[in-house]
């Protein structure tokens, strides 16, 4: 399954193109992706983690299944932002299992956030020795090569190889269900990447003429996809 995505992360690529700075314009909610958008006619893989009982009360475990549906939720990086997925995930623990196990699981959001990311998590920064997460990660997520961000939101590959192997790779660390749907996220975005790139170019070529770009912008882009290329080119709403 996809560590965004994958949000994410492999979140944080730089440039007004990436997959992050397009989340940060996000205008739709999880329900609404889920509903219509690249989550459509999924149900979501894995589940909120393994809960034990321990002394005082049932404590989070967390393992690969809980990895999954993190994964999952963050394929859908690019048309809603980080800070919706996390309410979201809130809630939905909220509702199923209660506030104290939402805060358990999202520390766990969290900590998997940096290390897509290839932060330290705060255990980590405060041990005087490099240290496993507090919540260790399944033995395929250490050993995953490339590196997390290169398969989870790898730059536009044209050859038909190396495609395959990327498919292959996503296959053997996150399942063929979530391999596939990263293919068609990676469709979509290098697409959009694309559209944006030459609308970049075409806006310069044109000029200072606001007419003339705001006819051109409203040829090449409609509804919120217009909203979201406005943004991104620094333009008003």
């Amino acid at each position: 399954m996809r560590c965004l995505a994958w949000l994410l992360l492999a979140l944080c690529l730089a440039g007004c193109c990436s997959p992050l700075a397009v989340a940060q314009a996000g205008v739709r909610s999880v329900d609404q992706v889920r509903s219509s958008g690249s989550l459509r006619g999924t149900e979501l893989d894995g589940d909120w983690g393994n809960w034990q009982q321990g002394r005082q009360q049932v404590r989070l475990k967390v393992d690969a299944a809980l990895y999954r549906r993190f994964d999952h939720l963050l394929t859908a990086i690019g048309e809603l932002d980080l800070r919706e997925l996390r309410q979201w995930v809130e809630r939905e623990v909220t509702r199923e299992r209660g506030a104290a196990a939402a805060a358990e699981v999202l520390v766990a959001w969290d900590e998997h956030l940096l290390w897509l990311q290839g932060k330290p998590t705060p255990a980590q920064e405060t041990a005087s020795t490099p240290s496993p997460p507090s919540q260790p990660l399944p033995p395929a997520r250490r050993s995953v090569s490339p590196p997390p961000h290169a398969l989870l939101t790898p730059e536009p590959i044209a050859d038909a190889g190396q495609l395959q192997a990327l498919h292959a790779q996503r296959t053997e660390a996150f399942g063929a269900a979530a391999a596939e749907r990263l293919r068609i996220e990676d469709a979509a975005r290098w697409a959009w990447a694309q559209r944006l790139a030459q609308a970049r170019a075409q806006l310069l070529a044109i000029g200072s003429s606001a007419p003339a770009r705001e006819a051109y912008l409203a040829r090449q882009f409609s509804g919120r996809d217009l909203l979201r290329a406005r943004a991104l080119f620094g333009l008003p709403p």
